[in-house]
């Protein structure tokens, strides 16, 4: 332990595995040792090289450190949030280096983690997203569009609910120059996977109509992509969403007269199910179209 205060007291990154110590010491039942080890965490992370490190803590899926991978994380999405604005260096200085290897390898950690480390690099590559994308982080659309094929339903949602949370800048905005720019680079890499994804992930919820732990991530799934739909037809209905709007509709059509009692929990009725949750923003999505462009829906 006084190892790995001496390292960060002389300003000197640790090793991994002194700051793996001083992560396993934050989670320390007596106070004294978990205060000293917090301390130490926030001299550390002023220095060069800190968040690399950290993330490589992440990453180790040795199952002994599961618990001190689950802080790391939560550390590196902090340090994140507070030290990426590269205009205020005044704490946390995160050189480019560090930043071009964090956002080189982020999206893929992102899928090989448990879900509550994933949820941290989710929330931390929406933060690094809200400075950097798309200028400077031109490979984060295409990184996470690639996971669209993976076959683990809870990546699928994982990349789609990191994508969601990117693109909601596109709501609620004034028209501008630079948000126009942004949205035709998102649209002309994103809105065809998305249509194909929504299609083939229909396909698969046919062929499992009866597992429910097979249908709830997928249901999500879909209904983080009708996020994702009114994200990017928010501003304006693009040309493709237009030219393919009978695909996308019957595809609405099909959930707002699905039913499946594998999905309904009648112990819990007050809580939405995954059905209910999908048809919510399916109806959002129809709603902001007939506000756009009543012809399509005239009887």
């Amino acid at each position: 332990r006084t190892q790995h205060k001496k390292a960060i007291m002389a300003h000197q990154l640790p090793s991994i595995d002194e700051l793996r110590g001083v992560f396993a010491n934050t989670l320390s039942p007596d106070a004294t040792v978990r205060r000293a080890a917090e301390k130490q965490l926030e001299q550390a992370k002023t220095l060069p090289g800190h968040p690399r490190q950290v993330l490589e803590i992440v990453a180790n899926s040795d199952p002994n450190y599961a618990l001190v991978r689950q802080a790391a994380s939560v550390h590196f999405k902090n340090v994140v949030k507070n030290g990426w604005d590269a205009e205020d260096e005044t704490i946390i200085n995160i050189p480019q280096s560090d930043r071009d290897l964090i956002k080189k390898h982020l999206v893929e950690l992102m899928c090989t983690v448990p879900a509550q480390i994933q949820a941290q690099c989710s929330e931390a590559i929406s933060i690094i997203a809200s400075y950097d994308f798309p200028s400077k982080w031109d490979n984060l659309l295409p990184d996470l569009i690639a996971k669209f094929s993976s076959p683990d339903p809870t990546i699928v949602s994982g990349v789609l609910l990191t994508a969601s949370s990117i693109i909601k800048r596109f709501r609620y905005v004034q028209k501008s120059d630079d948000l126009y720019r942004d949205i035709i680079y998102v649209l002309q890499r994103l809105q065809e996977p998305l249509l194909r994804l929504f299609q083939s992930m229909g396909k698969e919820i046919d062929q499992l109509k009866n597992d429910p732990a097979g249908l709830t991530p997928r249901f999500e799934s879909l209904r983080l992509m009708c996020r994702i739909f009114f994200s990017l037809n928010w501003q304006e209905l693009p040309e493709y969403f237009e030219d393919h709007m009978s695909e996308w509709m019957a595809e609405f059509s099909k959930y707002l007269q699905y039913t499946n009692p594998v999905l309904t929990d009648d112990d819990e009725e007050m809580e939405a199910s995954p059905i209910d949750k999908l048809q919510c923003a399916i109806i959002e999505n129809l709603n902001l179209y007939a506000n756009k462009d009543e012809e399509p829906f005239m009887p």
